[in-house]
C-alpha cells in the first residue's frame, strides 16, 4: 500500500542492517572497526536481522512498542533485555541513551567502533517473557506503587461489543507490528481514542503509557477493528520512571487487512 511504502521511507532498517552497515562504514574507511563491532562478545545493543525480526513478531508484546526478552546465546548463556519494534535490542541494564542515538548514522558508527553496538551473531533465540515476576529491577520498578487498577496482561479476554476507534503511539514511523496491508499483528498492544486526548505530544505518550523508550512516540495509528475483536483491557502501571496511568488494550488476534491507518505524527 502507498502509505506503507512511505513509511519504510527515511527508516534505518534493519533488514539490511549488516550490508548497509558495512556499506556505510566502507565509505567511511572504517570496515575494520565493523568486523571489529561483529566479533565483540560485551555489545550493549544488538540490531536484529531479519530472522530474528520474524522470531520476534510471532511473540506478543510487553507494552506499546515494546517486548521484554530472554536472549540464549552460542555457548548456554542467558541474558535479559528489551526489543524496541522487533530491531533493536538493549540489554539489561545498558543506558535507554542508546537508543536516541542508534538512529544516528555517524553515532552508529561511533557505537561499532566503542564496540558497544552488534548484529546478534551469538543470539539463539529470543523469547518475551510473559510473568512480570521475572522482569529485572530495571523493567519495573518497585519503589512504584501500582495504580488501583491493573494492567492489560492481567484482564480477561472480552469481545468489542460495538464500534469503537482505538490508537496506538509509536516511536517509530515504519512500526512493525502494523502489517503491510493494514492489520494488527496479535498481542498487540493500543490505547482507546478517548484516552488517547489526554496525549498531546509524544513525551505525553512515554509517561501516560510508562514506555521504556525515551524517545518521544509522534507516532500515531488509528485502528478501526470490527466487532467480537478480542481485547484485554487494563491500565498502565508505574514503571521505567514513568506514571503510566493511561488506559492499555491488548488485541489478543490482532486486527485484519484495512483496519489500521496512519501514521499521523504529533509534536515530541
Amino acid at each position: 500500500m502507498p502509505r506503507r511504502s512511505a513509511v519504510r521511507h527515511g527508516e534505518f532498517r534493519v533488514a539490511a542492517a549488516t550490508g548497509s552497515a558495512v556499506r556505510e562504514q566502507r565509505r567511511s574507511g572504517a570496515t575494520d572497526i565493523a568486523s571489529s563491532a561483529l566479533r565483540t562478545h560485551n555489545a550493549a545493543m544488538e540490531l536484529l536481522n531479519e530472522d530474528r525480526q520474524s522470531e520476534l513478531l510471532s511473540q506478543p508484546e510487553s507494552g506499546m512498542g515494546y517486548q521484554n526478552v530472554t536472549i540464549m546465546l552460542r555457548g548456554g548463556e542467558e541474558r535479559r533485555g528489551t526489543v524496541f519494534n522487533t530491531e533493536y535490542l538493549l540489554y539489561s541494564e545498558e543506558p535507554v541513551s542508546l537508543l536516541q542515538r542508534i538512529t544516528e548514522p555517524s553515532q552508529r558508527l561511533l557505537m561499532l567502533e566503542r564496540k558497544e553496538l552488534g548484529f546478534g551473531e551469538r543470539i539463539l533465540s529470543l523469547k518475551v517473557i510473559q510473568s512480570e515476576t521475572k522482569l529485572s529491577s530495571r523493567v519495573r520498578e518497585s519503589s512504584l506503587s501500582k495504580t488501583t487498577s491493573s494492567g492489560a496482561d492481567e484482564a480477561p479476554e472480552k469481545e468489542l461489543q460495538e464500534e469503537e476507534e482505538f490508537k496506538r503511539f509509536s516511536a517509530y514511523a515504519n512500526d512493525r507490528r502494523v502489517t503491510p496491508s493494514g492489520g494488527l499483528l496479535p498481542g498487540s498492544y493500543a490505547t482507546t481514542a478517548e484516552d488517547a486526548k489526554q496525549v498531546k505530544t509524544g513525551r505525553d505518550a512515554v509517561k501516560r503509557y510508562a514506555l521504556p523508550n525515551p524517545k518521544p512516540a509522534v507516532h500515531v495509528f488509528t485502528i478501526d477493528p470490527p466487532v467480537t475483536t478480542k481485547l484485554k483491557r487494563g491500565i498502565a502501571q508505574p514503571a521505567y520512571g514513568q506514571p503510566g496511568g493511561g488506559v492499555e488494550v491488548i488485541f489478543v488476534n490482532g486486527s485484519p487487512d484495512k483496519t489500521v491507518i496512519g501514521p499521523a505524527q504529533i509534536p515530541p
